[in-house]
């Protein structure tokens, strides 16, 4: 999701970062000059009424919070519209932060309350670090990777391209099965060290890409290889082996593509379980300290 479309990707970030520090900071600062007024002590004593309101609104806070994750499920249905499901997501998440603060006194307390106010940071973080690489990788993606294909695809049509490449070098060092006297473009020692090109080091890239270890997924080792390659070849075998350059790019630009994707997403497999330890303590949390108020 980005922050501020017309902003640069390191205009939307200090927005974040903004926003997170200032929307702490006022919080606090009501809290105190509430103290000040004689409202509350300072620091708020979790267990005051005070302290127990903005646990209550903590809690309801995080419960909206979590409904994002069967509204992701129920996409079908028209439970509102998306975006605002996760601007609200977003700022809640932000005004949670001073609340919870507040809440806890400035302290940690017990181990259940410790382990809840450590999560609960834990879940804060790597949200915003999620929202970071939402603003800065898609235009990286855009930038660096100008076929990009569906991510869950790479390893498919890879295969496809390898099958590609066979063809084109198969062509090469096999002579027409119309003409029967003629021969191959490519012959001898040519065309043997263009078939082990072919099966050692690119179609395993072009299959799997730099989990094969083939130094084609380097850009500079790939160049280099490439140029050697054309010099081996008769001339009029080049066009072919500028094709085989061209899938050799395109891998290079997945397994970018791959790269980027993963930071791009991997934040999830962070935050989602946190988010379910957090709510989980949160609410034994609760269920323990009313006991006791």
């Amino acid at each position: 999701m980005l922050v501020g479309k017309t902003r640069s990707v390191r205009g939307r970030v200090a927005v974040i970062l903004f926003a997170t520090v200032a929307i702490t900071v006022v919080g606090i600062a009501l809290a105190a000059i509430g103290s000040i007024l004689g409202l509350w002590p300072w620091p708020p004593d979790p267990s005051s009424p005070v302290g127990v309101s903005l646990g209550f609104v903590a809690g309801l806070i995080v419960f909206f919070e979590m409904a994002l994750l069967p509204r992701k499920r129920l996409r079908g249905k028209r439970l509102g519209n998306t975006r605002v499901w996760m601007w609200l997501h977003l700022w809640f998440g932000l005004v949670c932060l001073p609340v919870v603060i507040i809440h806890s006194g400035f302290g940690f307390g017990g181990p259940l309350s410790t382990a809840t106010f450590v999560l609960f940071l834990l879940v804060t973080a790597s949200g915003i670090w999620g929202l970071v690489m939402q603003q800065w990788l898609p235009e990286r993606i855009l930038a660096h990777v100008p076929h990009e294909t569906i991510a869950s695809q790479i390893d498919y049509v890879g295969e496809y391209h390898a099958a590609e490449a066979s063809r084109v070098v198969q062509a090469l060092v096999t002579a027409p099965p119309e003409a029967e006297s003629a021969e191959p473009t490519v012959i001898g020692s040519q065309a043997a060290e263009l078939l082990a090109f072919l099966d050692q080091l690119l179609i395993p890239y072009l299959q799997i890409g730099k989990r094969s270890g083939s130094p084609l997924a380097s850009l500079t080792e790939g160049e280099q290889r490439f140029t050697r390659l054309r010099a081996a070849v008769p001339e009029v075998a080049v066009p072919a082996v500028e094709r085989l350059h061209e899938l050799a790019d395109l891998r290079r630009q997945w397994d970018a593509q791959a790269r980027m994707h993963f930071w791009l997403h991997n934040w999830l497999l962070i935050h989602l379980p946190l988010s379910v330890a957090m709510t989980t303590l949160m609410v034994l949390h609760a269920v323990k300290a009313l006991k006791f108020w």
